[in-house]
């Protein structure tokens, strides 16, 4: 390894970057590419092995490569620098997981009482504005006061945390998600919380119950299948509102749908498909270069029903499921495809991942293979709305920051608001 790449990789690894290392086993060439932002071929393959946690060859472009991932590291944040704070912290470390307490009252947060550890004596809001969870972190709330807990949950719910925990009976926990749902999380949302936190082993002493929460994680970590997902993206449509084909139209100089497919090669979806039909030629070109499975839709002018039907056939069959993305919305953002794909369990009920906004239900939506039928067997030009009402009790809702979910660009005056 050049002495040029190992400074990269550090400073990726103090920055909470991920990096994979590509080496060409023909002629040595080596590359660090970022999973998050490179959709070339490469890249493409780069993010498999980084969702993998786990080197793997790949043939790209008639080369033989072998990528190794340099992960963010895994890490516990814990909220509440109590006694089984401190259990845990100390039992965390040497199980391989990077730790940080947060809780303003510096007296509880000291470095005696936590010796070697990162003490963030701020309130869990702003120290996760400032080093925000990723898929590699855990949240566990154990400051048993809603003061600490309520807004450190919050903001690790609309993460994409592989694990949030929280500290208190079964009567403590209906409460809390009672105050969670005042403050505009969603049932849906509400339901990845493991409370009480830990496995059920009838832990009380501080390292007993230090033991059950990281045992959990272990359970969660090594025995989780890695679930494949592939994104769907739109693009078939005649754009009759817009009078010319608006997935074409440039915005801040790239192609309307460029901008949805990018975000999807961007996220963790696998493989990303775009659906064709009118004036496939022109998407085609649009796309060019970008690591994606064009299927098209013959019949795309008979509606809606057609495009998902077709989407719906074409996912290869290890997918347990599909992500539904429209092409005409330029404002969706990696983050929130990642933050639906972090939320979907259908063995916990979340077998539907809706985006919303403000309330409102939009796109993109995630759906289990279980519904691949019943989508197969719509018609006409609509939709899967009166699918998604009528198994509600499977769905989970996220709310997205802004209102990407329900911005799409379908008139000229709708084009040029959103250039401007």
């Amino acid at each position: 390894m050049r002495r040029e790449t190992l400074q990269r990789l550090m400073a990726a690894r103090r920055e909470g970057r991920t990096l994979v290392r590509a080496v060409n086993l023909d002629n040595g060439e080596e590359k660090l590419l970022d999973p998050a932002s490179d959709s070339s071929r490469l890249g493409r393959a780069a993010r498999l092995a980084a969702r993998e946690d786990a080197s793997r060859r790949a043939a790209v472009d008639d080369c033989d490569w072998f990528l190794t991932p340099y992960n963010v590291p895994w890490e516990i944040v814990v909220v509440g620098a109590v006694h089984i704070a401190q259990a845990l912290a100390s039992l965390a470390v040497p199980a391989g997981y990077r730790v940080r307490v947060i809780d303003p009252r510096a007296p509880y947060a000291t470095p005696e009482r936590f010796r070697g550890i990162v003490l963030e004596h701020a309130w869990p809001d702003e120290a996760l504005a400032g080093r925000p969870l990723t898929a590699h972190s855990a949240l566990v709330a154990l400051a048993h006061d809603p003061k600490l807990d309520d807004m450190a949950l919050a903001a690790a719910l609309r993460s994409p945390a592989f694990y949030v925990g929280a500290l208190g009976s079964m009567r403590t926990h209906a409460r809390r998600l009672a105050r969670l749902e005042k403050m505009g999380l969603t049932k849906g949302e509400l339901t990845r919380i493991h409370g009480p936190v830990g496995l059920a082993i009838g832990a009380r002493a501080p390292a007993e119950i230090a033991i059950a929460i990281l045992a959990e994680l272990v359970k969660l970590r090594r025995q989780r299948p890695s679930r494949r997902i592939a994104g769907i993206v739109l693009a078939a449509g005649t754009s009759s509102r817009m009078g010319r084909n608006k997935l074409i139209e440039t915005i801040h100089g790239k192609p309307l749908v460029r901008q949805a497919v990018d975000a999807a090669l961007a996220s963790r979806l696998d493989p990303v498909m775009v659906v064709t039909g009118h004036e496939a030629e022109k998407i085609d070109a649009a796309l060019r270069g970008a690591p994606v499975t064009l299927v098209h839709n013959s019949f795309y002018r008979e509606g809606l029903s057609t495009s998902l039907r077709t989407g719906i056939a074409a996912v290869p069959g290890d997918c347990e499921g599909a992500m539904i993305l429209l092409g005409d919305m330029p404002g969706i953002s990696p983050a929130l495809i990642d933050r639906l794909v972090a939320a979907f369990d259908p063995i916990q009920g979340r077998a539907i991942c809706v985006a919303c906004a403000r309330g409102q239900r939009g796109h993109p939506v995630l759906w289990s293979r279980a519904f691949f039928d019943s989508i197969a067997a719509l018609g006409g030009d609509k939709g899967a709305r009166e699918l998604l009402e009528a198994h509600a009790g499977q769905m989970i809702e996220i709310e997205a920051s802004d209102d990407a979910p329900l911005t799409d660009i379908d008139t000229q005056e709708a084009l040029a608001a959103y250039r401007g």
